[in-house]
């Protein structure tokens, strides 16, 4: 890129192969002049931050609405890190809970718990549909 350089000097000046006399304008390399800076257009990609280190740095009660929906990989990586940082028993107790339910419904033959659902009829297709089962005040299903 040619940018115009001006010689305010009264002695003749060389930018790259370029002689410019004194106090004249010459179009010359914008890499050859010694203040230089390149353009940097295309910024760095950002990659997007692994699940479990957002929700370390989030609340309690975040990382705790979550841990139903984790990976078990992410569920078991999410164990480690809280034991070597904070240690907060309640998350610790409630990964603990995940993990032994998974492996007690994957002992069993299920693939992962599933919530429970009641047949509702769609009024549109007429298609019998399921809809979950609210929770009640204590966290477990309704029948």
């Amino acid at each position: 890129m040619k940018v115009p350089f001006f010689n305010d000097s009264a002695h003749y000046r060389t930018v790259g192969t370029v002689l410019i006399p004194p106090h004249e304008v010459r179009e010359v390399d914008a890499t050859l002049l010694p203040d230089y800076q390149p353009d940097t257009p295309f910024a760095e990609p950002t990659l997007p931050r692994p699940i479990v280190d957002v929700l370390l740095e989030g609340g309690q009660s975040t990382l705790l609405a979550s841990l139903p929906v984790l990976a078990l990989e992410d569920l078991e990586l999410l164990g480690e890190r809280e034991q070597q940082g904070a240690a907060r028993t309640a998350v610790l107790g409630a990964i603990s809970e995940q993990l032994l339910s998974r492996a007690a419904a994957t002992q069993d033959g299920q693939t992962a718990p599933l919530p429970e659902t009641e047949q509702v009829k769609d009024d549109s297709t007429g298609v019998d549909e399921p809809k979950p089962v609210p929770p009640d005040s204590k966290g477990k299903a309704r029948k």
